[in-house]
């Protein structure tokens, strides 16, 4: 169902203008959709963990608009192929690999993007002109404060995945509510399952890296995230003092 969802999802962006294809990468292929303007500056986007490029629909027209947009389904999770390993480093490889053509793009990643994104801008791979970080994972905390966040996606029965969508989505996408059992198979039971396994302490953010960095950067933060462990917008905060931070209520 969720496969059939994304096909939906890559038509209806062609039908928009959008050029949609595969890119081959070191995890194995990967979905993109491109659109907007040749010439113009290119924005990539990032999406979150069990999401896919989906999940940007709503904001590609208007960015469009501007930018020449560029979308794709991180390895494991929408039309992607499954990659060999869940490592970050992994994942990151895949959308540093995609971006290798784009000259100074706009940098955008949500929850796990925004830890991906990061991480790349930080070791060098991708070099931005800005940076945008919507609610991003990764801050390393007290092993406790993430405990509940890996308790509630870690959901195997419709109980907890139906718990887990009503604290990612405001309103749950309505083919998610009328098929949990396909959730729990498509975007938990292994993707994020197998990303939260192959994390390890290295991987998490640290304050001293961050405030290393030079790019300009927008940290954009709903107020009303329920899913992220408490703590990260402060954490960020902390880490990236000249971060322009807009709150969305």
């Amino acid at each position: 169902m969720l496969q059939r969802l994304g096909l939906a999802a890559m038509r209806a962006l062609a039908e928009r203008g959008a050029r949609v294809g595969w890119a081959s990468t070191p995890a194995g292929g990967v979905r993109y959709a491109v659109r907007g303007p040749e010439g113009a500056r290119p924005l990539l986007l990032v999406h979150g963990l069990g999401d896919s490029l989906a999940g940007w629909a709503q904001v590609v027209a208007p960015l469009a608009r501007t930018y020449r947009v560029h979308l794709i389904d991180l390895p494991g999770h929408g039309l992607s192929h499954r990659p060999p390993d869940w490592r970050l480093q992994t994942l990151a490889g895949a959308v540093a690999h995609y971006a290798r053509e784009l000259r100074e793009p706009v940098l955008v990643g949500h929850s796990l993007g925004g830890w991906i994104a990061l991480r790349l801008v930080l070791t060098g791979t991708v070099r931005p002109a800005s940076l945008v970080l919507v609610n991003p994972a990764g801050a390393l905390l007290a092993r406790e404060q993430w405990a509940p966040f890996r308790e509630l996606v870690s959901a195997r029965d419709r109980k907890g995945v139906a718990r887990c969508l009503e604290r990612a989505f405001h309103r749950a996408p309505f083919g998610l509510r009328l098929f949990p059992s396909e959730v729990i198979k498509a975007m938990w039971a292994e993707s994020s399952q197998g990303i939260l396994d192959a994390v390890g302490e290295s991987d998490f953010l640290r304050e001293v890296e961050l405030a290393s960095l030079e790019t300009p950067l927008r940290l954009i933060w709903g107020e009303r995230d329920r899913l992220l462990p408490e703590g990260t917008l402060e954490f960020f905060r902390r880490a990236l003092p000249r971060a322009k931070v807009i709150l969305l209520p």
